[in-house]
């Protein structure tokens, strides 16, 4: 049997796995409200969530639980030439007859939380009782403090300097001024939100109602697998306002009953783009109790919640 299997199998293994399983899955809800406030008051628009991983292996002799910034989607460090992380690990990997074990919380923002070295225990000892309640009471107390000590890290990172990883034919595609010309969410590092449209008519009344809801996610990548010719020519309405660190712009697409509205960086590089087939040209928007209302030209109007942008309500529209 593989050394790494007669770990799994330990005493010491079984606990701490579970031990961790839960408890990071807690810390990780805990922290998630407070961590977002953060991102908020940095206003921080792009996103790094809090992930969590169970018994990862970066290489077949180890294993890791992991509470970390998933840092994928951003560029390396400049600085450093290196990635980006905020990371709570504990480690554990086998040579013949020992196991290296360690518990710590690292960071590239702080040279003081740099990755340390592992402590050396023999396999034969992964069942005794004093051992591994002696080892289990110090990860404990490590994940006790984490979030706390988690949270002051977070505040240490420069957000100003973290480059996100934009979709270069979506943004060289919005540059030249094109946006996909069916209904959907297109964001700047290439993810969809397709849209479903559809409308209801009441006969007694003679009222039309519009609605628009997320019906799935898919890439570029995926869409064009199947339809290379999925853009549209827009233009950009005069109006477009600055909010919160975005710039919000709006117009037409080349058919008269479409629109869109868009939130790009002070640069221009597009954040995210919703086009309509239904709308008419969107000649205006405003920022209402953190919603986004965008006028159609025919009556339609538009209620979209930044706070989620999936969230779009037609609030009002000529029948």
């Amino acid at each position: 049997m593989e050394e790494i299997e007669i770990v799994k199998k330990s005493k010491f293994y079984k606990e701490l796995n579970t031990l961790l399983r839960e408890q990071l899955t807690i810390i990780q809800q805990d922290i998630t409200p407070e961590y977002e406030q953060i991102l908020k008051e940095k206003e921080f628009q792009h996103p790094l969530p809090i992930i969590c991983q169970f018994e990862y292996a970066s290489w077949g002799g180890n294993k890791q639980w992991r509470l970390e910034l998933d840092f994928e989607e951003y560029q390396w460090s400049n600085e450093t030439v290196k990635p980006h992380f905020l990371t709570a690990m504990v480690y554990l990997s086998v040579s013949a007859g020992y196991l290296h074990f360690k518990y710590q919380l690292c960071s590239s923002f702080n040279e003081l939380l740099q990755p340390k070295e592992t402590e050396t225990i023999e396999i034969k000892r992964l069942n005794q009782t004093n051992l591994v309640k002696d080892k289990l009471n110090q990860v404990r107390q490590f994940l006790e403090d984490l979030p706390n000590h988690f949270l002051q890290e977070v505040e240490k990172i420069n957000f100003e300097e973290l480059e996100y990883m934009l979709h270069p034919k979506i943004q060289e595609k919005w540059k030249q001024g094109y946006l996909p010309g069916f209904d959907c969410i297109v964001m700047g590092e290439g993810d969809f939100i397709i849209g479903n449209v559809y409308s209801t008519y009441d006969p007694n009344t003679g009222e039309t109602k519009q609605y628009w809801s997320p019906l799935c996610d898919t890439t570029l990548e995926g869409i064009e697998k199947y339809d290379d010719d999925i853009w549209t020519e827009i233009d950009i309405f005069h109006g477009a306002f600055e909010y919160e660190n975005q710039k919000i712009v709006f117009g037409d697409g080349a058919m008269g009953n479409e629109g869109y509205v868009a939130s790009t960086t002070r640069n221009g590089d597009l954040n995210w783009a919703i086009f309509f087939t239904f709308s008419n040209p969107i000649y205006k928007a405003e920022v209402i109790d953190k919603h986004l209302i965008c006028y159609g030209n025919t009556g339609t109007i538009i209620d979209i919640d930044l706070n989620n942008i999936t969230k779009i309500k037609i609030t009002d529209q000529n029948t």
